[in-house]
């Protein structure tokens, strides 16, 4: 009775870190096989035999599982860093797939072509590395897949150690060294004498802007209390967007922008109507706006209050017990009865 009247699911677009990913950064057996099968059918040249469910019998393809055309990450990563953090299995895949990367602010077809994307206003950046500086945060922007900082500090460490990410380097003025020499993972003696030779910019002087800025601390409580109410009245005077997806850091977005309007600015590429086609899958605050615009929006068993009260469904397992594979399975994989 649910789908009663609903049109069948033509694509889906999931969340990744706390979703696809587990909390431990792992993607559970049931929730790999789910996705292999999504895009093995909806670009069935990535399928080379690997996906022994996948039934390819040239009889049944009146099925369900036939109708899924489309499937794309929805994340706040990279597109590096959400390829790299989905394992071996599905990285070669995901660059077969649309996707909507940095909260919607870099959005892309099957083919890597940008269908969207936008920079955050210098003078907002330049208002967030004084907020960091009065209260001696961690401070990260994003350039596409470029990631710079003004400190290598263990929260800023932590998205390429643990997340995935490609690691940060700092923002400099000239080439008089390769500053991709002055990265997070490298020796830090080395840095030292390097950094020696040149001084690091702010990240508001890194001409070719950032598409999103992340406000970092180890303390949680810090953030929510003491540095978002801040963060937004900065957002409200420069028109830009505060969202959070991970407890230890604020994400500053172009105003405007947001990961659902980056899935519907991918639907309409797509000739997907996400009201009556797309299958949602989150788990985050910045999933909210994505699981209201679906067709069907899901939320796995560990999603926060505010995503289950966004969602259709909630499900019982967890990211870590293979829920988003098990909802990929009822509402898009199988047939709607």
């Amino acid at each position: 009775n649910y789908w009663k009247g609903k049109k069948y699911i033509r694509a889906i677009a999931s969340d990744v870190d706390g979703t696809l990913l587990s909390s431990g950064q792992s993607i559970h057996a049931r929730t790999l096989r789910a996705v292999m099968r999504a895009i093995h059918e909806a670009y069935p040249h990535t399928n080379n035999g690997d996906d022994d469910n996948l039934n390819t019998d040239a009889t049944t393809t009146p099925t369900r599982i036939r109708r899924i055309q489309h499937f794309f990450p929805a994340t706040g990563k990279s597109k590096a860093g959400a390829s790299s953090s989905l394992g071996p299995q599905l990285s070669p895949l995901i660059s077969s797939c649309p996707g909507v990367y940095l909260q919607g602010l870099y959005c892309v077809d099957a083919h890597g072509n940008i269908i969207f994307e936008k920079k955050l206003p210098q003078k907002a950046i330049e208002a967030a590395e004084d907020l960091v500086e009065e209260f001696g945060i961690s401070i990260m922007g994003y350039d596409g897949d470029e990631l710079y900082t003004t400190e290598f500090t263990e929260v800023v460490r932590s998205l390429s150690e643990y997340y995935g990410e490609p690691p940060c380097k700092f923002v400099f003025a000239d080439t008089g060294i390769d500053d991709d020499n002055i990265i997070e993972n490298n020796d830090a003696n080395d840095n030292k004498q390097r950094l020696n030779k040149k001084s690091p910019l702010k990240l508001a002087q890194h001409s070719p802007g950032m598409h999103k800025i992340l406000l970092m601390d180890p303390d949680p409580e810090k953030l929510t209390t003491i540095i978002r109410p801040r963060l937004e009245q900065l957002a409200q005077i420069h028109g830009v967007t505060v969202t959070q997806a991970v407890p230890t850091m604020l994400e500053l977005l172009p105003g405007g922008c947001s990961k659902a309007d980056g899935v519907a600015r991918v639907c309409r590429a797509l000739g997907i109507d996400p009201g009556k086609e797309l299958l949602a899958v989150g788990d985050a605050e910045n999933d909210v706006g994505m699981l209201e615009l679906a067709a069907i929006g899901v939320a796995v068993g560990n999603a926060c209050e505010m995503a289950r009260g966004a969602a259709d469904f909630v499900m019982k397992e967890e990211s870590a017990e293979g829920g988003a594979g098990l909802a990929l399975e009822m509402f898009a994989l199988e047939m709607m009865k």
